[in-house]
């Protein structure tokens, strides 16, 4: 079975680099900051941590302004079972305020 949730963990269309976008790699300090809490939290399965997003550090109100993007992460998580491990891949941030960071679960 294949179960796809499609968004990204650093999501912040209000701030984005315009002058970045021809540079393959590219993060706001505090984009590349929440995007290594929150997938610090993944591999180490509290999920409860990243449910209550909104009353997290800076770094992560900074990176999810809106829910629409962050959301479909955690539904995702929700069907993790025990003996399954994450994997990211494309993990890299561009124009400052986004990540395309994903993951699967084996």
């Amino acid at each position: 079975m294949l179960i796809i949730g499609s968004g990204n963990i650093v999501h912040n269309l209000g701030v984005i680099a315009w002058n970045k976008i021809n540079e393959s790699e590219f993060g706001f300090e505090w984009a590349v900051e929440a995007n290594e809490i929150i997938k610090k939290s993944i591999l180490s399965g509290d999920h409860k941590y990243l449910i209550n997003y909104k009353s997290l550090e800076k770094s992560i109100q900074l990176a999810i302004p809106t829910p629409e993007h962050f959301l479909p992460l955690l539904y995702v998580l929700a069907l993790q079972q025990k003996d399954e491990s994450i994997n990211f891949f494309n993990d890299k941030a561009v124009m400052g305020s986004l990540t395309m960071t994903s993951l699967k679960i084996i």
